[in-house]
């Protein structure tokens, strides 16, 4: 989606980049300052965007957001909007891509997630984040991948991050709570004898994950509001921490547009995600729902 904001792009090249892509630039409005093209790992897409507040006293905290579609598309530039949103919040916005389906199958974009999430433990003070204070975040598959990072600890671990440094993780109207059905998903995620590996409910049980949050919009009918509260409830059950938001009038896309663009925020998408970040475990339920 594009942005109308006024900007000027500065463009750096620097000498340490892959040959492929050699330019790590910088876009500056007088809303929020972008570094982009940051290269977290060798492939063309283990590349991630940086949003964070023109002027900050202190250091702000983090968001690493996971972009949806399919595990089969998607781009960090059509993620500006939100990034946007965020940093005039005061919070730094991280947006990766990460390795899709059919050039990979299950579970190289969670280990690029994890890789992400490793460079921004170890770069984002940098660039005004915290990193004792990062939130994962995701809308569809990326929420898969927030969530799976969130509770199975193998794959930050193998990355070198340090468990603590997550201080929350949020789904928004992700896949995390069923088991796969659709031919194409099943093939992405490989042989059947590991699917079991690909569900986040495998790992509900973990007690040192953190604090959860699921956002979802009740018309949602391409990932099903059961979803979120299925998993939620599995959480809670073990004793986590995990809250559910409904939200009436919104759909599948409608989640992710509230978060980016003012004239879709008929939900406080955004708001209930801040708060989130500032206090995870505010309001946070540790009995199942129902």
């Amino acid at each position: 989606m594009p942005s109308r904001l006024p900007l000027l792009l500065v463009v750096t090249l620097l000498a340490a980049c892959s040959p492929r892509r050699a330019a790590e630039w910088v876009l500056l409005s007088h809303r929020f300052r972008l570094t982009g093209d940051i290269a977290y790992g060798a492939a063309v897409r283990q590349r991630l965007d940086v949003y964070r507040p023109k002027a900050a006293s202190a250091p702000a905290p983090v968001v690493v957001f996971f972009y949806g579609g399919r595990w089969q598309g998607g781009s960090r530039e059509q993620y500006r909007l939100l990034g946007d949103a965020f940093a005039q919040r005061g919070v730094v916005a991280v947006v990766p891509d990460y390795r899709l389906y059919p050039e990979v199958r299950f579970p190289a974009w969670i280990e690029d997630g994890a890789r992400a999430v490793r460079w921004v433990h170890d770069s984002i003070a940098h660039y005004g984040g915290d990193p004792s204070n990062i939130i994962l975040a995701g809308h569809s598959a990326g929420a898969h991948t927030a969530m799976l990072l969130a509770l199975d600890p193998e794959y930050l671990a193998a990355a070198g991050v340090p468990r603590g440094a997550i201080r929350g993780a949020a789904s928004l109207a992700g896949p995390v709570g069923i088991e796969w059905s659709d031919a194409d998903v099943r093939a992405l995620m490989g042989e059947p004898a590991q699917y079991a590996r690909t569900y986040p409910l495998t790992f509900a049980g973990d007690s040192g994950a953190a604090p959860l949050l699921f956002q979802h919009g009740g018309r949602d009918r391409t990932v099903s509001p059961v979803n979120s509260t299925r998993l939620a409830d599995r959480v809670r059950a073990h004793g986590g921490c995990a809250r559910v938001v409904m939200y009436p009038g919104l759909d599948h896309v409608g989640t992710v547009l509230a978060l980016s663009l003012p004239q879709f925020r008929i939900a406080p998408v955004l708001d209930d995600l801040l708060a989130f970040v500032r206090h995870p475990r505010g309001g946070c339920s540790l009995r199942p729902a129902g």
